[in-house]
Formats: C-alpha cells, structure tokens, sequence
C-alpha cells in the first residue's frame, strides 16, 4: 500500500491522516495498516473518525463500541458523531444512500478539523472501484465517470484500491483481527450490493480477474480523461468568450475539433452560465446538433446559434448583486502542499511550502505569500456567498465581498469564477487574484510562509 499512496503523494511523513472505520473489515484493515506505516515515520497518524448513521439499530450500536474499543486498543483519539440519516433522507426527499454520503462528508471535515488532520483516509478497496466502474458503465459515462474513485479527492484519500477484500481480510485473520459484519451489504435491493453478489461473479466466469481488469481500466480512463481536459483547456481559451452575461463559442472552429474536445468546451461554457447544474450527453448534443438560427434550452440556460456563433445566456431569474448563496459552485478541499482544479478546468490554484519566510515576492495578482501558522493545511476553495467578508490587506475593519468586487470593477458575471480561498475555521485568507485577508500576512515573526498561485 505504501508503494501505491507513494506514486500517487498521498502523504509525506509530516502528514496528518485520519482514518474513516466503520468496523467492517476493509476499514479495521485500513486502521492498522495506517498504525503500521506511522510506527514506520511514513505518515502521522491522528486518530479515528466513525459516524453513527442511526439505521441499523443495536447493531450499529455494537459497531460503534467495536470502533471505540479498538481505537482505544491502539491508543488513539476517536471522533464520534450521530447523525439521524432516516430523518435527513425523509426531510430531504433522499434515498438513505445518498442523505448517509452528504452525512458522512459533513461529518469528515469536521472530524479532521477537531483532530487536527491534513486528510482522511477512506477504505475502498479494488472491489468497490470494479463497482463503481460497472454503475457509471451501465448508466452511460464518459471516460471520467469511468476513471472510477480517483486516490485522492480533495482531503479524502483511498489508499487501499489497489487491493481485493479478500487478501485484506486473509491480512486480519493472520493476525488474529476481529471486525464487524454489516448484514446490509448482503441486500440485493441496493444496486451496489447487486453488482457485488451477482453480476462480479458471472463476469469472473469470463475474467477470473475482473476486479483487477476493471480497476485498471479505471486507471487507463481516468489518465486518458486528464489528457482530454488539458487539451479542452486550450481550446476553451481560443473557441470561449464570456461577455456580460453570456458565453459564446465559436461556432466553426468548434465543429472542426474533434468530438471528445467539443463536448468538453460545450460542456465548460454550460457551467460557467450556470454552474448549479450537471451536465450530460444528452445535454452536450443537442448544443452540437444545433442549427442555424435554432434556439434550444439546457436547463436554465438558453443556446442560440447565430452569426458563426453558439450563443449561451442564463435564463435563471434576476437576482440582485449580493443574492447568490446558492450559486457559488463546488467546494473543493485543498491540502498545503498540493493543488486543487475546477471541475470544469477554468481554474488551478496550487499551495507550495510551508517553506522559509526568505521568498521571493509575487509576481502577479495570481500569486500571494501568507503566513503558514496563520493558514494551517486545511484549505477550502469554493465561490462567494451571500454575506461573505473579508479583511482586505492593510484595512482595520472588514468589508462585504460583494464591495471588493464592485471596487475592483468586477463584471457581475464573472464572480461566480473566483476562487475564494479559506482556512480550517472559515476565514477568508485570499479572494484569489483580488485581495490577501489581513490575519494572514508575512510579518517579521513568521517562521514560515505558503506560496498560492491561480492559474486559468
């Protein structure tokens, strides 16, 4: 495993990594091969996170105990948290699958910020990668659905996918480890479990490796899909024009790319007019098949083909300046050092250091040098909202920052494209490419300063 989360920098011997348990046997697995690997001086291990999702009664119960008792084994911290993931589903409108995931993501960045983690380590194993490359198959993915679980995603890590359940539990046995069985896995009524129990085995009959076949058609997909979004890139700079609120496309040179990169641009002029939304196939052709003087709707947006140009413009209701809490686009989790994209590629930024204060000054608005003490590791990326405020550089009071990008001549539709960058506790270090917050400047007693830098 070390060889594997090596290759892909999922941590150095300085990192805080956190371990997600259940109980069940790839997370006990995860939890002691982490303990082993830190013994080691690889990496630092700070506790362990386990969430209570109130759906299995007196058996979750025992899970829990279980957890906390083995933490408590192997002396470390246990962040314990219960959330009532029926009730969320029914007051949601969810599936409990999908009320239990936005659970247990909340629950994982607060446990990192109590226990004071760069990151938190997740038990999927190859299994579940060779899962999740036949639900995104079979609902029609691109080469990026079919990339699978990526190693890293933002502060989560996976260090364990390239290995089967199966040696995992044969590694806990040899050494006399007990761990808890979930009975709702066995429930076919859950696609996941289905794709498991059934269709895994009737395709080992054609590849007694599936598993390993499909994990590394995952690997291949999600290379060859990093490839096709670097090249959109290029092209979207060239093709893509935002201009007062809309988007335009030139139309010609588009149809002239080849169909992989023209899906992709249409894609990113989509979700820079309305990046609430997500796009599909679906969505991408019918722009594609557009005709002249045509005009078609996608979601909120509206798409017209006219003088040479795709022509997009929001359709969503007017709202006033500082009204735009719900349209900020991702969150994104960013580990110093490292580096975090948009989805949609129109920005990188990337966090070097901590390194000596005795750095060069920054070369642009798209890059600043902040106090490392001040930041932490624990960085969020997302878009502004409603009532964000900043302490600009130099300022004594704070001001909206919905004020900051009218002062700077921001166009109304372009701030939703600004990264705002904020440490563990939610204060603004840097509105990137616009202003540094004042309690995170270099001063004379700071030990030592992290680099950020925008790129588009």
């Amino acid at each position: 495993m070390h060889t594997f989360a090596s290759l892909q920098g999922l941590w150095t011997p300085d990192t805080r990594v956190v371990a997600a348990v259940s109980g069940g046997s790839d997370s006990v697995a995860l939890l002691l091969i982490l303990r082993a690997l830190a013994q080691e001086g690889h990496l630092r291990l700070a506790g362990v996170a386990h969430l209570h999702h109130h759906i299995r009664g007196r058996s979750a119960d025992d899970d829990c105990a279980f957890v906390q008792a083995l933490a408590d084994r192997l002396a470390l911290p246990c962040d314990v948290a219960h959330a009532d993931v029926p009730a969320l589903a029914r007051q949601a409108g969810q599936s409990l699958e999908v009320a239990g995931r936005n659970a247990r993501l909340d629950f994982y960045r607060h446990a990192m910020d109590r226990l004071g983690a760069h990151s938190l380590a997740l038990a999927h194993t190859r299994g579940d990668q060779a899962e999740t490359v036949l639900l995104r198959l079979a609902r029609g993915a691109g080469p990026r659905g079919l990339g699978g679980m990526a190693p890293r995603s933002g502060h989560r890590i996976r260090p364990l996918l390239e290995l089967g359940r199966q040696e995992l539990r044969q590694w806990l046995v040899a050494r006399g480890e007990t761990w808890r069985e979930d009975a709702t896995n066995n429930d076919v009524a859950v696609v996941r479990n289905r794709i498991r129990h059934h269709v895994l085995p009737q395709l080992a009959f054609v590849n007694p490796r599936v598993e390993e076949a499909l994990a590394r058609a995952a690997r291949i997909h999600a290379a060859d899909a990093d490839v096709l979004d670097e090249l959109a890139g290029a092209e979207v700079e060239r093709l893509v024009a935002p201009d007062r609120g809309r988007v335009t496309i030139d139309a010609v040179r588009l149809h002239l790319l080849p169909e992989a990169l023209a899906r992709r641009v249409v894609l990113r002029a989509l979700e820079a007019i309305e990046p609430s939304r997500a796009y599909g196939w679906e969505d991408t052709d019918a722009v594609l098949r557009l005709s002249v003087g045509a005009q078609l709707d996608v979601g909120r947006v509206r798409v017209e083909l006219n003088g040479g140009f795709v022509v997009l413009t929001s359709r969503a209701p007017s709202f006033p300046a500082e009204d735009t809490a719900d349209r900020e686009g991702p969150v994104l989790g960013l580990d110093v050092p490292g580096h975090v994209r948009h989805p949609a590629g129109w920005w990188v930024i990337e966090a070097a250091g901590p390194m000596p204060r005795a750095v060069a000054a920054p070369s642009s608005p798209n890059q600043v040098v902040l106090d490392a003490a001040a930041l932490g590791r624990h960085l969020t990326i997302r878009g502004w909202r409603t009532g964000d405020r900043v302490q600009p550089l130099g300022l004594g009071g704070r001001k909206k920052l919905q004020d900051v990008f009218v002062d700077r001549k921001v166009p109304r539709d372009e701030r939703g494209l600004v990264p705002v960058v904020l440490d563990a506790q939610g204060r603004i270090a840097w509105v990137a490419g616009h202003v540094v917050g004042e309690p995170f400047r270099v001063t004379p007693s700071s030990a030592s300063v992290v680099v950020l830098t925008l790129r588009r």
